[in-house]
């Protein structure tokens, strides 16, 4: 998992590392709207700006992964 995400998540987010595996739900792993929110700003802080629809479209934690590195890697 990209570290950057992984650091927001655990950190700010407070959510459990264990539910972070790459088949989990956003939903499942605590992600809602809110979350998405607050993520969006944290990310958009380090200068990753994706947008809160594209973070809620992801719909697992590896699909957001996915999209949080490509942005990073400027793929």
């Amino acid at each position: 998992m990209n570290r950057t995400l992984k650091m927001i998540l655990i950190g700010p987010l407070q959510m459990d590392e264990e539910v972070l595996r790459p088949e989990t739900s956003l939903e499942d792993a605590g992600l809602d709207s809110l979350a998405i929110a607050e993520l969006d700003l944290l990310l958009a802080e380090l200068g990753v700006a994706l947008g809160e629809d594209r973070l809620a479209a992801a719909t697992t934690v590896g699909a957001l992964d996915q999209l949080v590195d490509e942005h990073l890697t400027g793929r």
